[in-house]
């Protein structure tokens, strides 16, 4: 055997190991890039007919498939994303035949629980091992947005549970007429907005707001902002 060989090993391991940090970083902003269509351009035009809801679904499955590649891996978290995406990307298709009051309470819990899931797991390796650029604060961001979708689906829970849990302009909304503004009252209440238009009257719609407004107000503050600095100073590789 070359002398050589065991140096050439390490390199190639090394090699590997860069390239997969380099995938994952990219694809970071990727998932950035399809949260913010989920969040800001999807919901508009599902209210205005220009898509159905089903157009929506596609995007989130198109989110989960995009995490299922980038981020999943041998740990438990890795293994509950995958299931729980399996199960939610099933409820979706399942929902093409089956009536929707059949299935939005698994529906939610599921989504909820997979996208809390890809949180953690986008912090994860958002704060692993690696320089600190701008694809790691693309990813902190998404960790944020999905935050706001798994809040989303906590209300649509509230919402299921308690009829009459939030008031639409000052009047109890029925279900099928609040869930399609759930997604941007989440986000109201993580960026403590608060227009008044929603408003939780429920007790447990109470506290999911509070929950959600707190860690709004601490997320950017704590992570984000000590991201940034580091991107700004050209922080050094991290152990």
């Amino acid at each position: 055997m070359s002398a050589t060989a065991p140096a050439d090993a390490a390199l190639r391991r090394l090699w590997g190991r860069l390239t997969r940090q380099s995938v994952t970083d990219r694809s970071l902003s990727a998932l950035t890039l399809l949260l913010l269509t989920e969040v800001v351009l999807v919901p508009p035009l599902v209210e205005l007919g220009v898509f159905n809801r089903h157009f929506a679904d596609l995007v989130f499955v198109a989110g989960l498939a995009l995490g299922v590649w980038m981020l999943a891996d041998r740990t438990l978290a890795g293994r509950s994303f995958i299931l729980t995406a399996a199960v939610s990307v099933a409820l979706r298709v399942a929902n093409l035949w089956l009536p929707d009051t059949a299935l939005r309470t698994p529906d939610a819990v599921f989504a909820g629980i997979n996208l809390l899931t890809l949180c953690w797991l986008t912090l994860a390796y958002t704060l692993a091992s690696g320089p600190i650029n701008v694809h790691r604060v693309l990813g902190a961001i998404s960790a944020y947005l999905l935050l706001g979708l798994a809040f989303a689906h906590a209300h649509r829970l509230v919402a299921i549970q308690a009829e009459g849990a939030y008031l639409l302009l000052g009047h109890p909304a029925p279900y099928d007429e609040l869930v399609a503004k759930l997604a941007y009252y989440s986000f109201v209440s993580l960026t403590t907005l608060g227009f008044g238009d929603i408003t939780p009257v429920h007790p447990a719609a109470r506290a999911v707001t509070t929950l959600e407004a707190l860690i709004g107000v601490l997320y950017p503050t704590a992570l984000l902002g000590w991201l940034v600095s580091n991107v700004t100073r050209g922080a050094p590789p991290r152990a």
